[in-house]
């Protein structure tokens, strides 16, 4: 029986996962990939390209399919396997709090799938300092120490002699993973690609379980256009807590184009992702944060002000 490679891409929130993916559904040559993402919204898929699009699955007029995980991700690896003779790869996008060697596990127990590999992308600037925190740091740790190729994404943004000092330390934390940095999660696509040993069984340590810590999450969900200063405004003045904001917004100021709004710690980025067409004009983003992050009341009062005209501030 065909067994199909499967390969995992992991790592901590904002570390660039969906970067890579759209890198990867931009260069696949010959090859047909089953892309299994968290949010088809994030991922810069080419309408120009879009064949079909069937609810939770998007396919591509260069072989490849996108499929959304949804609840379950053993349900959208069924429904993947349904078309196994159309694909040569399946690649997960794990959450960016998921445990990604447990994830490509699934391989172990599915006949159809043959482990390939775990990809683990990591903020090389601030990778020490999640693996220290005392929420998310055994998440952190759990998803490095399962990478198969580590790649030190963000490199562009901290210096030589920085980026030499976290490479070191990564070494001495992580036993048998590649280590290779980046910027823009800008990697060859065939160096993430049969990265498994032979007997992938037994090459790597099991990785110790642990209970996941309780993330806290919270969403915002308009209609209405939003102000663009008040929202910035006020994702600047989060505190650390707020680990994460991610979203696509429709700005006052440019209602007619979709804008995808990232902030990793205190950073901010806004680019624009082309008109809406057909998607419904909505703006929903979301916050991850550790259980000490402002409570759902007082992040609706935060936001309020982005969602009321300028004249009524």
């Amino acid at each position: 029986m065909r067994r199909l490679p499967f390969t995992v891409i992991g790592g901590f929130l904002g570390a660039g996962k969906t970067t890579l993916l759209n890198r990867l559904l931009r260069a696949t040559g010959d090859r047909r990939f089953a892309v299994l993402v968290n949010d088809f919204g994030a991922v810069d898929i080419d309408s120009r390209l879009v064949v079909a699009h069937g609810g939770e699955t998007i396919s591509l007029a260069n072989g490849c399919i996108c499929c959304s995980i949804g609840d379950s991700l053993v349900m959208a690896l069924v429904r993947v396997l349904e078309k196994a003779d159309a694909v040569d790869h399946v690649v997960v996008e794990a959450s960016g709090v998921a445990d990604p060697a447990r994830i490509a596990e699934l391989a172990m127990i599915e006949p159809m799938l043959e482990r390939d590999g775990v990809v683990v992308l990591a903020d090389a600037s601030s990778v020490r300092d999640r693996a220290s925190d005392r929420y998310v740091g055994d998440t952190v740790q759990r998803q490095l120490d399962g990478a198969d190729l580590l790649i030190l994404n963000k490199a562009d943004l901290i210096t030589a002699t920085q980026l030499a000092d976290v490479t070191a330390w990564l070494q001495s934390r992580v036993a048998g993973a590649r280590i290779v940095p980046a910027a823009h999660a800008e990697v060859p696509v065939e160096a993430l690609f049969g990265l498994a040993p032979a007997d992938a069984t037994v090459a790597r340590a099991p990785v110790e379980t642990a209970q996941t810590p309780p993330f806290r999450r919270w969403s915002l969900v308009t209609n209405s256009p939003v102000d663009r200063a008040a929202l910035l405004e006020t994702l600047g003045a989060l505190p650390v807590s707020v680990l994460r904001a991610k979203g696509i917004v429709r700005f006052a100021d440019a209602p007619q184009a979709r804008s995808v709004v990232h902030m990793v710690g205190r950073r901010i980025d806004v680019r624009s992702d082309g008109p809406w067409g057909i998607a419904a004009l909505r703006s929903d983003l979301v916050l991850l944060g550790t259980p000490d992050m402002p409570d759902d009341a007082e992040l609706d009062r935060l936001f309020a002000a982005a969602l009321m005209p300028p004249q009524v501030r």
